[in-house]
């Protein structure tokens, strides 16, 4: 889903989940898979144009794990993996940060609008952070906006996953012609998550 955001955070989750699927009832009738070329012909040409089906036709090219949620032929949910050493918000220009080895980055995520609010979401996440996990990765870096951040952090406890902010990045518009990213370490290392911008005077 496409968040346009002034203000956001990148956190880390840990990927040691339990192995068994016990959720909400709504969750428990997706079946998660890879997602290949073959479950573009799946998408709602109405809430998926052609330009953004060749964006992850692209994806899928580049090597990129497509998480999809199926209840019976339907997407019903779906996010993107990848494993490499940089992650980016798009949506702030120059928000980049270089990730340690041992982590994977999760984005992109969707729900299919009248299956949100049943858990879909929720159980997408917990199945992410196991298919990072099968992949050697130690933790799953993710961007969430700053009034969604307290919501989806609660959601994840209830599947014992908790939400850590290494990270929060603004646009600063301060001074005439001034518009960048600037960000603030929330944690001593900041996670191990280095920014490729400026990091705030008062940060840590």
């Amino acid at each position: 889903m496409i968040v346009l955001a002034r203000e956001v955070f990148l956190c880390k989750c840990s990927t040691d989940v339990p192995s068994d699927r016990s959720g909400d009832a709504e969750s428990s009738r997706v079946r998660f898979v890879s997602g290949a070329a073959r479950h573009l012909e799946l998408l709602d040409p109405a809430l998926h144009d052609a330009d953004r089906v060749d964006e992850f036709r692209a994806r899928l090219a580049r090597g990129e794990y497509w998480l999809v949620g199926l209840v019976g032929d339907e997407i019903a949910t779906y996010t993107w993996l990848h494993t490499r050493p940089r992650c980016e918000y798009p949506y702030l220009p120059g928000c980049a940060f270089a990730l340690p080895d041992d982590y994977g980055y999760g984005y992109d995520a969707w729900t299919l609008p009248a299956r949100r609010g049943g858990g879909l979401r929720r159980a997408a996440f917990v199945e992410e952070l196991r298919v990072l996990s099968a992949l050697g990765k130690a933790w799953e870096a993710s961007f969430f906006v700053h009034y969604q951040l307290e919501g989806a952090a609660r959601s994840l406890a209830r599947a014992c996953v908790k939400v850590v902010p290494l990270w929060r990045v603004a646009l600063d518009r301060r001074g005439p012609g001034r518009r960048h990213v600037v960000a603030e370490r929330l944690v001593t290392d900041g996670g191990g998550a280095r920014p490729e911008f400026p990091i705030t005077p008062t940060a840590g």
